[in-house]
């Protein structure tokens, strides 16, 4: 399993979990937290996707990074 995979399960598995807390934290339905979970992070995925183009534009040593909108983005399974 690759690391990029190995995070990609944790941010699914923390998101899960956080909505699994939020509904009272009700037997029987692991699948269905999986499932939305999966859904929440894929609909923010064009704002990490921005980020780590930032990020890269920062260590290449590129003006162009939007360092303010990189600092506010919001921390993934967070």
């Amino acid at each position: 399993m690759s690391v990029s995979h190995k995070h990609a399960q944790r941010s699914i598995r923390e998101t899960a979990y956080f909505i699994w807390q939020q509904e009272g934290c009700p037997d029987g339905c692991a699948e269905t937290h999986w499932h939305r979970a999966i859904a929440q992070l894929a609909a923010r995925r064009p704002a990490l996707d921005d980020a780590v183009e930032d990020e890269e534009k920062v260590l290449a040593g590129r003006p162009d990074a939007n360092i303010p909108a990189m600092l506010t983005k919001d921390v993934p399974g967070g």
